[in-house]
């Protein structure tokens, strides 16, 4: 798969599916026509069962050695190529890690720990969305095989069309489920406001001077928008409310 040609036709396949498992086939079968012999297509929360949401992308296809060794000694939280998705909006080798960001001990055991288990260089596509966790599209090669480097640009565009298909397809899960709707979450304008100048450190008295409303008022807007989150303070308001890019870090700093 290194003609546009190719990844056109991989695009208009995964648009048209609507199930995961047939996704994860089609992605395992177009990793193989790539040249690379591993995948893997997930949010980045842990993997033990029942520690996720339950609408978080995971299609792994990895060697069960090394599944198991990060299990066993907790590697997730650590992997560096997890951690590399925080500092990049370009794809990456893995090989170019330690230039991306400053590693500890710690991430140079885990890539150590991999090639043990048989999987050596990769390359990783890096998935940011507001208003969901970071995720990531990895395609790894097993040791000692030459990295098809040729096949790269071919490689990040089927990762990002893939990771887009299987979001539409959680979707769709969660619309038959009966889960469609609005966003309760979404802050009205004067929200907004009294929730940016919150997370400035501004009292309710001083808020209420900027927009020209009452301290109960301001008090009531952001009660109204913790009650929308489920959360039980300003601090927690303001974490997701960032998280999901409803306010951002240059609304506070402006």
């Amino acid at each position: 798969m290194t003609e546009f040609s190719d990844v056109e036709a991989f695009v208009k396949e995964a648009n048209r599916l609507s199930r995961l498992s047939d996704l994860a086939t089609l992605l395992t079968d177009a990793t193989c026509e790539l040249g690379f012999d591993y995948v893997a297509l997930l949010h980045h929360i842990h993997l033990a069962a029942g520690a996720r949401p339950t609408d978080a992308l995971q299609v792994v296809h990895y060697p069960e050695a090394w599944r198991a060794l990060v299990n066993a000694r907790g590697y997730f939280g650590d992997d560096p190529v997890l951690a590399a998705c925080e500092r990049s909006a370009a794809a990456f080798l893995w090989s170019d890690l330690p230039g991306l960001m400053p590693m500890t001990a710690r991430q140079s055991e885990i890539l150590k720990s991999a090639v043990s288990c048989g999987l050596a260089e990769g390359f990783t596509v890096p998935v940011n969305v507001p208003g969901e966790f970071i995720g990531s599209c990895s395609f790894g090669l097993r040791t000692g095989r030459e990295l098809p480097r040729k096949v790269l640009p071919a490689a990040q565009y089927v990762g990002c069309f893939a990771f887009e298909a299987a979001r539409r397809i959680r979707r769709l899960e969660r619309n038959l489920a009966g889960d469609a709707g609005a966003d309760p979450r979404r802050l009205s304008q004067r929200q907004f406001d009294c929730l940016v100048l919150a997370a400035q450190g501004k009292s309710d008295w001083h808020i209420g001077q900027l927009p020209g409303i009452s301290p109960d008022t301001v008090h009531q807007h952001i009660e109204t928008a913790k009650r929308r989150y489920g959360v039980a303070t300003r601090t927690q308001l303001v974490v997701r409310a960032l998280f999901d890019s409803q306010i951002t870090f240059a609304d506070i700093l402006r």
